[in-house]
């Protein structure tokens, strides 16, 4: 298997599916890959939907708008109509992509986005599982609960943890991947901040407990891990970067500037992490 020189992470949503007035047609879903055919890209990180809903035919997770009377933006309508549009026309969106990739020969690994804010900054692009479980968000617990991020899911609960696998195992036993991808950089925090010492360890069973189900998928299937750059930082909200690459049970580390998927850093230093993972 030929390690990626040139890996391409595309949204699914904001340069695709909202942009499209409904119907959506196949042709157009796939463009997304499509239109990298003949770069340098190899490997494509594919987000699915918003972390909190999906956007593809799913029973471990939920459709974006599926529980919506009343939209508050045209956009967010606009994709859960697409969505929707596809799949009753036997198009599963995910599949799609999934078999255009292995088409043009890219490797193709579906994203989650593991942590996202509560309801409130979802409106309708928001699951059931978080409308009614506001018990367990970080927030639950009254001390510091106006601190920043601590709307997120409190991943010490294994309601949550199990939440989230499902919708990962779902992924590989549906799907045609090269493997998958926890984007654990959008709202980095993921336990009250007086359990971070021992949500490190809950983490690290999460993750290795993911990385078994992926290779249990397939024995070429990577797991990648979206996470800060700077190791320390990301050890101070529960992520032992460090500890995962010595037990192998990540295969592949994308660093982002902390808390700033969204934001590139041209002078960034890759050095540290670089030593870290040579001959792994």
């Amino acid at each position: 298997m030929t390690t990626p020189r040139i890996w391409f992470y595309h949204d699914g949503r904001h340069p695709h599916i909202y942009r499209y007035e409904p119907p959506m047609y196949r042709e157009q879903f796939a463009a997304c890959i499509d239109e990298l055919a003949g770069t340098p890209v190899e490997a494509v990180s594919f987000c699915l939907g918003e972390g909190r809903t999906m956007l593809h035919e799913t029973q471990a997770g939920e459709l974006l708008g599926h529980n919506v009377t009343e939209w508050d933006h045209l956009i967010f309508r606009r994709a859960h109509q697409n969505a929707m549009g596809l799949i009753e026309s036997g198009d599963d969106p995910l599949r799609l992509v999934c078999e255009r990739a292995r088409l043009r020969g890219i490797r193709l690994y579906p994203c989650l986005l593991v942590q996202n804010p509560g309801p409130e900054s979802a409106t309708v692009r928001c699951s059931d599982f978080r409308h009614k479980n506001p018990h367990l968000e970080i927030r639950a617990r009254a001390n510091h609960a106006d601190l920043l991020w601590m709307d997120g899911l409190d991943f010490v609960h294994e309601e949550v943890r199990q939440e989230r696998f499902a919708v990962i195992e779902e992924t590989l036993s549906t799907y045609d991947v090269a493997g998958f991808e926890l984007q654990l950089n959008v709202q980095p925090r993921f336990f009250h901040p007086d359990e971070v010492g021992s949500g490190r360890g809950v983490m690290t069973d999460f993750v290795g407990q993911i990385h078994e189900a992926v290779r249990r998928s397939g024995e070429d299937r990577e797991l990648a891990v979206r996470v800060p750059l700077d190791l320390e930082m990301g050890y101070e909200i529960g992520l032992d970067v460090t500890e995962w690459i010595r037990q192998g049970i990540v295969d592949v580390v994308l660093p982002e500037t902390f808390g700033g998927p969204h934001r590139l850093d041209p002078n960034l230093d890759f050095r540290p992490l670089l030593e870290l993972t040579q001959d792994t």
